[in-house]
């Protein structure tokens, strides 16, 4: 057990390293002289299931709007009990405005819903997002918790064209005998500049749709 959940841990850097890459080269382009920040969140590594059953909602959704960067506050206290917390750090969020194709999990969800990706440009530095840069028409399936926040790259699988692009969990439990392969190259230019490999591994998103709604019993 402790050696998958190893395996897991590393699978998720690679994925935030591969979605951050191509984001971080696009804002050097676009921002003067403002440091770049990697990610430093440390999120629990999920397999397909445990994901699933984690999140409170699960949509396929595309992004309509990227808001202004904010600065969430959260309380800070040496001895780790909140109770005692005498000051707050704080640390920057994007809310993003999806459009929900279909809510997978959670029901109703409504015509639209805000997904808070943790990073973005502040006055100060860049912060990289933990995982995918969402961007005005790109399309995802997305895990969410109840406040809309994700767990990281491993809870985001960017769409293009009618394909899914998986990570490597997913792809543990599906089964590479359903998995094919796709030039990056061949993919929605917002998505395939946050990807350095050559190749990716897609399915139908129909069909991974299928599989998370067996997963959830839905």
């Amino acid at each position: 057990m402790k050696k998958k959940t190893s395996f897991l841990l590393i699978v998720c850097c690679i994925l935030v390293l591969t979605a951050i890459t191509g984001y971080a080269a696009r804002l050097k382009n676009n921002q003067k002289n403002l440091p770049i920040h990697e990610n430093t969140s440390v999120y629990p590594a999920f397999s397909l299931p445990q994901l699933t059953d984690t999140a409170a909602f699960i949509v396929k959704a595309e992004v309509v709007d990227v808001g202004d960067t904010i600065m969430k506050e959260i309380p800070a206290s040496p001895s780790e009990n909140l109770e005692d917390a005498a000051e707050s750090l704080s640390y920057p969020v994007t809310p993003v405005t999806l459009a929900i194709h279909s809510s997978i999990k959670g029901g109703d969800t409504g015509d639209k819903l805000i997904y808070y990706e943790e990073g973005g440009i502040t006055s100060e530095y860049i912060q990289l997002p933990a995982g995918y840069a969402m961007e005005e028409g790109m399309e995802a399936i997305l895990f969410l918790n109840p406040d809309g926040y994700c767990w990281g790259a491993q809870s985001i699988f960017p769409i293009s064209g009618e394909n899914v692009i998986l990570n490597n969990p997913a792809i543990e439990y599906i089964g590479k005998d359903h998995v094919s392969v796709l030039e990056t190259q061949a993919l929605d230019s917002n998505i395939r500049n946050q990807i350095d490999a050559k190749s990716i591994n897609v399915m139908p998103a129909s069909d991974f749709i299928s599989v998370i709604q067996s997963i959830a019993g839905t």
